[in-house]
């Protein structure tokens, strides 16, 4: 498993250094403030539910409309199906799986340090495609990567004209998650 955190975290690396340079910014922008680790590895099970279940409460989701806080998200999702992302218009399209991939949703923290040039991603995972009258166990394996809990995170040079163009405030990363965690919990 913590090989499986270190090759996370090494994408992590990867992803970051190609969004600094779509941003214009130099490759290794974002590496001082990823170095630190301060990810979080999460295993997600939904149980496997009978079809009736959503017949009988329509708009059932197993998981409801959400961002995640960080920067972005790696998950590795089973062959079942049911996460849904948002699309600009307002409405969720399926995240089908394709096996050998990856799903990369950008998370809150850098929708802020874009300044809102890249949004977080809305996602939620809804009743799967079933055949039977049960629908089977989803499994899913979550990567949050953060910022270094000790990073200032400022709106990114670029992504603005004037101050008052800032949409958001800079953060130290480690005070904005926890505020966003008291929220939610």
């Amino acid at each position: 498993m913590v090989d499986f955190f270190r090759t996370c975290q090494a994408l992590h690396v990867d992803v970051m250094r190609a969004i600094a340079l779509g941003m214009g910014l130099e490759q290794d922008f974002f590496d001082q403030f990823i170095n630190a680790s301060d990810n979080n590895l999460r295993l997600l099970h939904y149980p496997g539910v009978k079809a009736e279940v959503f017949k009988l409460n329509p708009g059932q989701t197993r998981a409801g409309e959400h961002s995640d806080y960080g920067s972005i998200t790696l998950l590795f999702q089973d062959r079942q199906g049911g996460l849904q992302v948002k699309l600009p218009t307002g409405d969720f399209i399926d995240a089908t799986p394709i096996e050998g991939t990856i799903v990369v949703n950008a998370g809150d923290l850098l929708a802020r340090w874009s300044n809102d040039t890249i949004r977080s991603t809305i996602h939620r995972v809804v009743e799967p495609p079933s055949q039977d009258d049960e629908h089977p166990a989803r499994y899913s394996i979550a990567y949050f990567c953060n910022a270094n809990l000790d990073s200032f995170i400022e709106t990114l040079p670029g992504t603005y004209a004037t101050e008052q163009d800032k949409k958001y405030k800079g953060v130290k990363s480690g005070e904005y998650l926890v505020q966003r965690l008291r929220t939610t919990y």
